[in-house]
């Protein structure tokens, strides 16, 4: 007995020849990294916000904002990528941490004032430098 080609699915049915090329002429594929209760965890570049599941992976990771000194408590701050997304970051886990949202808005507007450095096997942090010969302005 012969069996028709195709796809068989969980379910048990067949998914045609045609439908198999179809999908796989139209279709993205995502990588996703989960956790063992099923928690996405890593999303490659396919999305740019982080999950309910990262983000609570992130505040039992952090303290605070990841810049050296900076006291905002993780879970006041926003969810950042190490590397800037739009030039190619990955929403993942060990890419991601806390910046307060003055930090987060000035690191991609003033990229040269900050530094990265690790401070773990997968964990990241910043050191602001100020601008040297930027004159303060007398109120």
């Amino acid at each position: 007995m012969g069996t028709a080609p195709g796809l068989l699915l969980a379910t048990g049915q067949m998914l045609p020849l045609a439908s198999v090329h179809r999908l796989a002429r139209t279709s993205t594929l995502v990588r996703l990294v989960m956790d063992a209760e099923g928690q996405v965890l890593d999303m490659g570049r396919k999305v740019r916000l982080a999950t309910p599941a990262q983000r609570r992976a992130v505040y039992a990771r952090y303290a605070t904002c990841w810049i050296d000194g900076c006291p905002l408590p993780a879970t006041m701050c926003q969810i950042d990528h190490a590397d800037n997304w739009s030039t190619g970051g990955l929403t993942d886990l060990k890419l991601l941490g806390p910046a307060c949202q003055f930090h987060n808005r000035d690191r991609y507007q003033h990229p040269d004032r900050y530094t990265r450095h690790k401070t773990g096997t997968d964990r990241w942090a910043f050191t602001y430098h100020r601008q040297m010969g930027a004159r303060r302005l007398r109120v």
